[in-house]
């Protein structure tokens, strides 16, 4: 009898693991061009969400705690950075880079750095967050995570976890002048 109800409890917890949502998946690359020891400041280009500014509140809210919790502020005149944000409306394929882990390179700054592609599947509903130095307009960051809308828990406070589990990918602190 005991073999029969481990047997049957072995069977549920393998029944609910199939039923649990897909894991988030968060990846990152960065640009080479980025003057990392040089920004302070960020501000947010346009939301494109035409049909929820609530959704853009909430991720810009998230952002601005995850950027002002490495020393970043906000400024309306002149910011180092401008972030920009979207969730893709449909799965897309994406280019990515497996690369040396950003603090690391930002200490050496090693132009010999290499770098190999990788193409990334992404799911409907893919967050990405773009970091953009505001001189050149080039893209120095970028932090994505996918699978996030097959979370059955969405709630309003949702995108606070999501965004800090791109930020985790995103270890440097802001200068200090």
């Amino acid at each position: 009898m005991k073999r029969y109800i481990g047997f049957l409890f072995a069977l549920a917890v393998v029944a609910m693991a199939g039923c649990a949502p897909s894991r988030l998946f968060v990846e990152h690359d960065y640009s080479y061009e980025g003057h990392f020891k040089n920004y302070e400041s960020f501000n947010f280009l346009e939301c494109e969400f035409v049909d929820s500014t609530l959704l853009c509140s909430d991720i810009q809210d998230a952002i601005r705690h995850q950027m002002e919790a490495r020393g970043y502020r906000v400024s309306n005149r002149n910011p180092s950075l401008l972030i920009s944000y979207n969730i893709f409306r449909s799965d897309l394929r994406f280019r990515g880079y497996q690369q040396p882990v950003i603090k690391d390179w930002v200490v050496r700054e090693d132009d010999d750095a290499t770098y190999k592609r990788i193409d990334y599947n992404l799911d409907e509903g893919t967050l990405m967050i773009s970091l953009i130095d505001a001189e050149s307009y080039q893209v120095i960051w970028k932090g994505y995570a996918s699978k996030m809308m097959r979370n059955p828990n969405f709630k309003n406070n949702y995108f606070k976890g999501i965004v800090r589990s791109i930020f985790d990918q995103y270890p440097l602190m802001a200068t200090t002048k």
